[in-house]
């Protein structure tokens, strides 16, 4: 679950940072979701603050997710069958 959140936060960081080289006081090349999207080519190279990159780390992050959650399901459904009690038996206590 921890890989999870991990994950999650690498994709909200490249959705919401800006990156690049400094232009004046700021980075020039703005996140996805934050402003509109600037037109310059050194904005346009980094592929990692491209599309097709993003939906990659957005895959990996769903699939680690679902995978947390049904294996702690599991775990869960493991936990109540091994303590569950059988009929006729005498409760503890």
């Amino acid at each position: 679950m921890i890989l999870a959140l991990v994950i999650w936060g690498c994709f909200a960081f490249l959705l919401l940072a800006d990156y690049g080289p400094e232009y004046g006081d700021r980075p020039l090349c703005h996140g996805p979701l934050v402003g509109p999207a600037s037109r310059d080519r050194r904005c346009t190279d980094d592929a990692l603050h491209q599309w097709p990159a993003m939906m990659a780390v957005l895959a990996l992050a769903v699939i680690i997710t679902v995978t947390a959650a049904a294996t702690t399901v599991y775990a869960k459904v493991l936990h109540r069958l091994t303590h569950r009690e059988t009929p006729g038996a005498k409760p503890q206590g």
